[in-house]
């Protein structure tokens, strides 16, 4: 339940602070004093979104307070101390700081809590009933525990059938369009292939060209090294000879070894050369006709790189790539039809999972039809008829919505003897209003809620309906804090406590403010609420009758 409540700043509230008690809780006021002002800020607490509009002109943030007191169970079921607050504020970036018990908490934190411990009914959510996907809202709230792990299930499934759905159409489309480029990739196929192209052959070739362009200047400079090392006044042996001399005191000096090892190594290496240099003249031979085919071949690879603006080695790359994808346009039925084997599986895990989802849907409707009938009897609707209405929905795509398989309609009948119709078609506005009342409290009850606040849910009742839904109200109390915002006298008279909202003027502005209401003060504004705002006599009396009951 909620103990205190504090707004600071928030629309027409400046400064406000009041306290809850146990039991039935009236808050009445005159249209326009700020019943809904009250009704937004305890919202904010139970995790509504709010902007920096909201924040009262010329101030710089608004703050919204609540300290909230916990029975065992949601004490243990949220690991949380028996009294907690929750601070909201909003700042003119529209930035929220939430904190709990003054440590830091998110938005959606807030809204588990407090979920478990009330609900808030606001005027609009009546208008609901006429949407036919608010009744699958209300069966899954009958037992959100089993619905919900059903429900993540079956979006799960439909989700994987979604991706793979678009997967194969994605297949289709992309057949579509290799079918036309079939016959473009095997004219590239072709003429690539008929090139046989190498790894570097295109780098070796250049080598091997640059070489013979350079085949007179290159074996001139072989021949001559060849010579230089051949001369009568260079003899490779000499070398040797100086190596065998130093070797014979190469022990008698550190320096002597290194030298006798360097003059053998000079002489293998200097010999080595000489060999190779005569080998590479015996073998240098300039092919004219060899070089000409070698400048045809790299001006061929010169064309073919400029065509397809690739080097060699991508346009090996490339083969191979186009190569693969006319095997798979070739092979496009195979793969199209493990993907619609694919999809199928899917279809039907998902559509499985809907239907475990739909059956316990219906088996909470069983249930919420009689509660229904049960507390509508309680509302001076005792000969109603209700039925809630599952429409069988074909094995197909379009089945699975994102709701699940279901598409309910809420039947009733509020008159004996007449069948059952469309709710949003037949009931007037009060009767929706107690409908929705009785909605509202099975939820309740259902969830062990301690917290039920109500916003004009009595609109459109009058007489000893009004008087019925007040006593309603009372029973409900009983089991849980109730607070109402109201304009019937009767729910006014049967509140425990009663709080008075009204609009004045302080400083030259118009500021929203709430008071307790003492005995006399009570039978006044119910007097009021009786005669249409003109004190009467008879409307006193009324009054103190309403009271006494």
């Amino acid at each position: 339940m909620i103990q205190s409540l504090y707004v600071k700043n928030f629309a027409l509230i400046d400064d406000l602070s009041m306290d809850f008690l146990p039991g039935l809780s009236a808050m009445t006021g005159e249209t326009g004093a700020g019943k809904s002002i009250i009704l937004e800020s305890l919202q904010l607490l139970f995790g509504k979104r709010s902007d920096a509009q909201m924040i009262r002109h010329g101030e710089k943030k608004a703050i919204v307070k609540g300290i909230f007191m916990l029975n065992e169970d949601q004490q243990e079921r949220l690991s949380l101390p028996k009294v907690i607050e929750i601070e909201r504020e909003i700042d003119q970036n529209g930035r929220h700081n939430m904190k709990l018990n003054d440590e830091p908490i998110t938005l959606q934190k807030i809204k588990d809590i407090m979920t478990s411990i009330g609900s808030i009914h606001s005027q609009n959510e009546t208008m609901n009933l006429f949407d036919r996907a608010y009744y699958l809202e209300l069966i899954d709230q009958m037992d959100d525990q089993t619905i919900q792990p059903l429900l993540n299930n079956y979006l799960l499934q439909r989700s994987t059938y979604l991706s793979k759905k678009k997967h194969h159409e994605d297949l289709k489309q992309r057949k579509n369009q290799s079918l036309e480029k079939k016959s473009f990739l095997e004219y590239q196929v072709e003429e690539l292939k008929n090139f046989h192209l190498k790894d570097n052959e295109k780098a070796n070739l250049d080598e091997q060209i640059e070489k013979l362009k350079n085949y007179d200047r290159i074996m001139g400079s072989l021949k001559d090294a060849y010579q230089a090392l051949s001369h009568d006044g260079m003899d490779v042996d000499e070398i040797y000879h100086a190596h065998q001399a130093m070797k014979k005191i190469a022990h008698l000096d550190k320096d002597y070894e290194v030298m006798s090892s360097r003059l053998e190594s000079a002489y293998y290496e200097v010999d080595d050369v000489k060999s190779s240099l005569f080998q590479t003249i015996e073998s240098l031979d300039f092919d004219e006709e060899a070089f000409n085919k070698m400048q045809e071949r790299s001006y061929e690879l010169i064309k073919i790189e400029q065509k397809y603006q690739k080097t060699i080695d991508e346009l090996i790359l490339y083969l191979k790539e186009i190569e693969e994808e006319l095997l798979l346009i070739t092979d496009y039925d195979h793969y199209l039809a493990e993907s619609k084997k694919d999809l199928d599986q899917a279809f039907e895990k998902a559509y499985t999972q809907g239907v475990k989802l739909s059956a316990a849907r219906q088996k909470l409707a069983k249930a919420l039809e009689k509660d229904v009938l049960f507390e509508l009897a309680d509302l001076d609707l005792e000969k109603a008829s209700f039925q809630i209405a599952f429409d069988p929905t074909e094995k197909k795509e379009e089945s699975l919505m994102e709701s699940g398989l279901d598409n309910v309609e809420f039947f009733i009948s509020l008159n004996e003897g007449e069948p059952t119709k469309p709710l949003a078609r037949v009931a007037s506005g009060g009767e929706r209003a107690r409908f929705m009342f009785a909605l509202k409290s099975i939820y309740a009850k259902m969830n062990h809620l301690s917290l039920l606040i109500l916003d004009e849910i009595d609109i459109g009742i009058s007489g000893k309906t009004a008087s019925k839904v007040a006593t309603k109200m009372k029973t409900l109390s009983q089991m849980m804090q109730l607070i109402v915002i109201t304009h019937l006298p009767q729910v006014a008279a049967r509140a425990d406590h009663h709080y008075g909202i009204t609009k004045v003027k302080e400083k030259e502005r118009m500021v929203t403010r709430i008071e307790k209401l003492s005995e006399d003060d009570r039978i006044e504004k119910i007097a009021l609420m009786l005669s249409d705002e003109k004190l009467s006599h008879f409307a006193i009396e009324q009054a103190k009758m309403l009271l006494r009951k």
